[in-house]
C-alpha cells in the first residue's frame, strides 16, 4: 500500500477519526494504531505479515534479556544476527544464487525460483531491521530502558508512516513517546503538518512522477540504438532531483502523519546536493541512515581514533555494507564503493595545507572555490547515482561514457525541450517561499485571518497534487524497494 493509494487515505482517514474519539484512552489509542499498522502492512502483503511480527517478538525479547540478564553480550549478539540474517536471506539469496549459477555455468534450481514472482522480498525490511538493531544496542549501550510491553515496542516498530521506508528512528525518538503515561492525546502543530504533507505529496505526484516518465525510458533503453548518440548526463541530472524528490517527499508525508498523532521525528535531508563534499552530502543526505551508519558500524569498527589508513578503512567498509544494503545488485555495492572512496579521497584532502588555505579564505578566492567544491561534489554524487540507478555494469558504464561522447545531431532529445517541467519545478519554488515567508510573518503579527491564509496555501498545493499529477498507475516511491 503506497501513501497515493485510495485505500490507504481511506485508512488514515478512518484511523484519525477513530483516534481523536479514544486519543485520551491508552489502551485504546495503541490497540488503533497497532492494528491500523497491520492492517496497512498486510493488506497486500498478508503472507510476509509473520516476518515483521517475528521481528516484534524477538527483538522485544532480547531487550527484555539484555536488562535482566547477567551475560548481554551473547543476547545482543542473538539478536542482532537473527536480524541480519533473516534480511540477508531475503534480500541477498537471489543475487548470491544467480552469482554462483553465473559463474559455475550449472543450472540450479532456485535460480530460476528466485528469479521468479514467488520470491517476495517483505517490505521496508532493512529500516524495521535496522531500527530493532538500534534500539537493542541502545539498551545494551544502557542508553534507553528496555520496553516492558510488547505491543508498544511492536507499534513504535510497525507504526504505519514510517515503516515501510523510514526515518529510523531511535528509542527516544518515537518509542518514549508510547510508554505508559507519555502517550500525546493531541496532534503536535497542525500547521507544519499540514504543509509536510502537501509539499510531499505535490513532490511525489507532479515533480517526481513526471521526471519519471521522462526519463524512465532513457535508463531503460540506455543500451539500445535507440539512444545511441543521445547525451545521458541531463538524464542524470534528472535522476538525481527525481530522487531526491521522491525520498524526501516520503519523509514529509511520513513526518506530517506522525505529527498529525502527536509524534514528530526529525528530517532526513538538509539540502544535501548543496554540500561542497561528500562528507557533507552525507550528513545531509538519509540523515536517519547515515547516523545509523557512523553509530552502529563505522564507530564501532574504529571510526578515525586507529589512525589515517584505518580511519580510510573503517569509511570504505561502512560505505560498502552501506551500499550493499540498499539492494541485492552488485551494482549498489560498487555504489557505495565510490561514496566510501570519495570519502576517503575528502579525508586525505582535508588534512592538507592547500585544503585549509582554501577553506580560510574569503571574498572572492572563497566564493569561487565553494561553487567549484559544491559543483564538484554534485557531479561526484551523480557520477556515483548512474551505478545506483542502473542495476547492470554495463549499462552504468555506457551511461557514464554517454557524459562526454556524444552525437551533436540527436544529443539532446526533443522531451528534455519541454518547458512543463521547468515550470512546475519553479512554481513549486515559488509557493515554498511564499509560504515560508507568511509562516514567517504569522509568527510576529497576531492576524486572525493569517491563519486561513496559511491553511488555505496548504490546501490548494494539495488539490493542485491531485490536479497536476501526471495520470496513470500510482509510482511506488523509489526507497519501496528497499
Amino acid at each position: 500500500m503506497s501513501f497515493e493509494d485510495q485505500a490507504f487515505l481511506i485508512l488514515v482517514a478512518v484511523t484519525y477519526g477513530v483516534w481523536l474519539l479514544v486519543r485520551r484512552r491508552e489502551s485504546a489509542a495503541v490497540a488503533l494504531l497497532f492494528g491500523a499498522s497491520v492492517i496497512f502492512y498486510g493488506l497486500n502483503h498478508w503472507r510476509l505479515l509473520p516476518v515483521i511480527l517475528i521481528y516484534c517478538l524477538l527483538n522485544w525479547c532480547v531487550g527484555v534479556g539484555i536488562e535482566r540478564l547477567r551475560k548481554k553480550g551473547w543476547i545482543l549478539a542473538l539478536g542482532v544476527a537473527f536480524n541480519l540474517v533473516v534480511l540477508s536471506f531475503f534480500k541477498y539469496t537471489p543475487l548470491i544464487v544467480s552469482t554462483l549459477a553465473g559463474w559455475s555455468n550449472v543450472w540450479l534450481w532456485p535460480a530460476e525460483r528466485l528469479a521468479s514472482p514467488a520470491w517476495s522480498i517483505p517490505y521496508g525490511i532493512s529500516f524495521y531491521a535496522f531500527t530493532g538493531i538500534a534500539y537493542m544496542v541502545d539498551v545494551y549501550r544502557r542508553e534507553y530502558p528496555a520496553e516492558r510491553s510488547l505491543v508498544r515496542y511492536s507499534l513504535s516498530a510497525i507504526f504505519f508512516p514510517h515503516l515501510v521506508a523510514g526515518p529510523i528512528l531511535r528509542a527516544n525518538e518515537f518509542l518514549a513517546s508510547l510508554s505508559q503515561g507519555k502517550m500525546p492525546t493531541r496532534g503536535e502543530a497542525h500547521l507544519e503538518a499540514g504543509w509536510l504533507l502537501a509539499r510531499g505529496y505535490f513532490k511525489k505526484m507532479v515533480l517526481a512522477n513526471r521526471i519519471g516518465t521522462l526519463i524512465d525510458p532513457y535508463f531503460a533503453h540506455v543500451a539500445d540504438p535507440t539512444t545511441a548518440g543521445v547525451w545521458s548526463l541531463p538524464y542524470v541530472y534528472l535522476y538525481a532531483l527525481q530522487i531526491y524528490l521522491d525520498f524526501s517527499a516520503y519523509t514529509d508525508i511520513a513526518r506530517g502523519l506522525g505529527m498529525l498523532f502527536g509524534y514528530r521525528w526529525p528530517d532526513n535531508f538538509n539540502w544535501p546536493y548543496l554540500a561542497s563534499n561528500v562528507a557533507a552530502f552525507w550528513r545531509s543526505w538519509h540523515i536517519t541512515l547515515s547516523r545509523f551508519l557512523r553509530d552502529y558500524l563505522y564507530i564501532p569498527l574504529g571510526g578515525s581514533r586507529l589512525g589515517p589508513w584505518r580511519t580510510c578503512l573503517n569509511l570504505m567498509i561502512t560505505m560498502l555494507l552501506g551500499g550493499l544494503w540498499h539492494g541485492a545488485s552488485w551494482s549498489f555495492l560498487l555504489w557505495g564503493g565510490l561514496h566510501g572512496a570519495f570519502l576517503v579521497v575528502h579525508r586525505l584532502w582535508s588534512e592538507t595545507g592547500l585544503a585549509a588555505w582554501l577553506a580560510s579564505r574569503r571574498g572572492v578566492i572563497g566564493g569561487v572555490w565553494q561553487a567549484f567544491a559544491v559543483l564538484l561534489t554534485f557531479h561526484c554524487v551523480c557520477l556515483a547515482w548512474c551505478f545506483f540507478r542502473l542495476t547492470l555494469l554495463s549499462d552504468s558504464l555506457l551511461c557514464v561514457q554517454k557524459w562526454v561522447v556524444f552525437d551533436s545531431a540527436t544529443f539532446l532529445s526533443p522531451a528534455l525541450l519541454d518547458p512543463s517541467l521547468g515550470l512546475l519545478l519553479a512554481a513549486y519554488v515559488l509557493v515554498s517561499l511564499f509560504v515560508a515567508g507568511l509562516d514567517h510573518w504569522a509568527k510576529t503579527e497576531e492576524l486572525g485571518f493569517t491563519a486561513g491564509c496559511r491553511w488555505g496555501m496548504r490546501g490548494a498545493m494539495l488539490v493542485l497534487a491531485a490536479l497536476l499529477s501526471p495520470g496513470g498507475a500510482a509510482a511506488p516511491f523509489i526507497y519501496f524497494q528497499f
